[in-house]
């Protein structure tokens, strides 16, 4: 697990205030622009791309196209940050892989924060960190572990879920959700983060020592991290995480959100979709009437209950039923 370490010999490279994203000047485009050759419509396409197939400067410099970073042109802007680093990485030479925030949000992991345009990439390679406009360049790659995620280059679920201890305004928590989130996808990631954080060393290093030893698997959402991270706070015993209830006959059941199976307690957390979807509202109900027929106590909870007097007074509550 040795390469899991970090190894950032420099800070990053920070070049997001730049983002040329701009389309082309109105006072160069001509009245009736050529159309572009049938190999460059549709996608994003390069300066070189376009000069081979005889695309004039008047033509790349017209507002129709945009200009997503330095020598590529694009028919709009990005709608999602697959698009977009599909489009920079267009003009990106050598080895390097999109990492810290980019390589989450690739992965698809909870964060704090939705998507915009505007958020530059961050984009790591062995040496010299990357000065290109929208970028945040990142160097250490050589003491990462990279893969291709739909056809994009990434750093590995462990190295991102470490680097992202590394990104400005992020707290414990958001990263225990993150490290949750993958810890749940895919099992065997639980120990391989556990080992990485504990050895990590540099920037990042406080939050990682404080989020380790909370991971765990089996959360089915950042809400529900969160709720067993107030359980814990408060000295509750520690649930079972999406557990699996069976009669006593043996047959199942239900799975519900957290479990104490010895005081027969069942804690199931309440998305808005519990409330929005007429079918899940009423299979809930029969499934609490059920699990409560057989002496289970189910408590249900929403997101009122995780914060400020809702949470004191749900907590309290539950420690009389799990003490």
């Amino acid at each position: 697990m040795g390469g899991y370490r970090a190894r950032y010999a420099a800070g990053p490279v920070d070049n997001s205030r730049d983002v040329g994203t701009e389309r082309g000047s109105l006072s160069t485009v001509p009245l009736s622009l050529p159309p572009l050759p049938a190999s460059l419509q549709g996608r994003a396409f390069t300066l070189v791309e376009a000069r081979a197939a005889l695309v004039s400067q008047a033509r790349l410099e017209a507002a129709d196209l945009v200009r997503p970073t330095w020598g590529v042109r694009a028919h709009d802007h990005a709608r999602t940050v697959d698009e977009l680093a599909h489009t920079v990485g267009l003009a990106l030479e050598g080895t390097y892989a999109f990492s810290h925030l980019t390589a989450a949000r690739l992965w698809r992991l909870p964060l704090p924060t939705a998507w915009s345009r505007e958020e530059p990439l961050h984009v790591m390679r062995d040496a010299t960190p990357l000065r290109r406009a929208g970028v945040v360049g990142h160097r250490g790659l050589a003491g990462r572990r990279h893969e291709t995620l739909r056809g994009l280059p990434v750093t590995s679920p462990v190295d991102t879920w470490v680097d992202l201890a590394r990104v400005p305004g992020l707290t414990a928590e958001d990263l225990v959700i993150a490290g949750d989130a993958f810890a749940t996808r895919t099992p065997d990631l639980l120990e391989p983060l556990v080992h990485a954080a504990a050895e990590a060393a540099g920037r990042g290093r406080r939050l990682l020592s404080e989020a380790w030893p909370l991971l765990r698997r089996g959360s089915g959402s950042p809400m529900e991290t969160r709720a067993r991270l107030a359980f814990g706070r408060a000295g509750l015993p520690e649930p079972e995480l999406n557990a699996d209830v069976f009669a006593e006959d043996g047959h199942f059941l239900a799975r519900v959100d957290f479990l104490w199976r010895e005081a027969r307690v069942i804690v199931e957390y309440e998305g808005d979709q519990h409330r929005t979807d007429r079918r899940q509202w009423q299979s809930d109900i029969q499934r609490t009437r059920l699990l409560e027929s057989l002496g289970w106590r189910v408590v249900r909870m929403t997101a009122a209950d995780l914060y400020g007097a809702g949470l004191s007074r749900f907590v309290a509550e539950l420690a009389t039923l799990v003490a």
